[in-house]
């Protein structure tokens, strides 16, 4: 599973777009009322919103070779959030993953997530890491195991692991809809409840073809 496109409001187009551009160092264009971000295979689209309660999480995929790097690169440019005292945070069991974490725009969570599945892939040649995709997208949602049910009909996805009935992800190394319990505060933050705005999501998958609307505000398309 591969996710080409999320779309996500934010209350400021101009530090949204100097954020993605200066901080991140990624390709940025600038419309009338929305902001797009190019993350390698992946887009990001920003459209100008209402203040919401709650944050977004996206991960970023990288190299694992791009990990070092990423972790130093990242920390002189923004505060990272640690989790019992450390800024490199593993995976749960059978990710084979280390991500650190920080806030964005907006506050939505961030990670850049190096997986072991992605060992051999090729990392930046410069000074910063270069990123892969957009590796998840984080859903908050009133019924978890309702959620997964309806996704894997749609498209054919398998729930991965963890499957907890407040936490479960679908999908692949290549591509996770992270399903939340929308009352779970997002790890590794001590207070971020997933985001009660809408949120956009277009995927590859083995089955497309279909419009999902997940709980109260996500739309997937496949």
């Amino acid at each position: 599973m591969r996710i080409r496109e999320v779309a996500i409001s934010t209350t400021d187009l101009d530090a949204a777009a100097q954020f993605y551009r200066n901080v991140l160092e990624l390709p940025v264009a600038v419309g009338d009322d929305h902001v797009t971000v190019e993350i390698g295979l992946s887009t990001l689209i920003l459209t100008r919103g209402e203040t919401f309660a709650g944050a977004h999480h996206l991960a970023f995929g990288i190299s694992p070779d791009d990990f070092g790097l990423a972790w130093k690169w990242l920390g002189r440019r923004v505060e990272l959030i640690t989790s019992n005292g450390s800024e490199i945070i593993e995976g749960p069991p059978g990710w084979d993953s280390r991500s650190v974490y920080f806030r964005g725009p907006d506050g939505v969570v961030l990670e850049l997530i190096a997986r072991a599945a992605d060992a051999g892939v090729a990392a930046g040649t410069g000074e910063a890491p270069r990123l892969l995709s957009i590796s998840e997208v984080g859903i908050g949602v009133p019924d978890v195991r309702q959620a997964v049910g309806e996704l894997t009909e749609a498209y054919g996805l398998a729930a991965f692991t963890p499957q907890l009935p407040v936490f479960t992800p679908v999908g692949d190394h290549d591509g996770l809809i992270i399903l939340v319990d929308r009352e779970r505060i997002w790890f590794p933050t001590e207070a971020d409840l997933p985001a009660r705005a809408a949120v956009a999501v277009r995927i590859d998958a083995p089955k497309g073809g279909a419009t999902l609307t997940l709980g109260e505000v996500a739309r997937i398309d496949g």
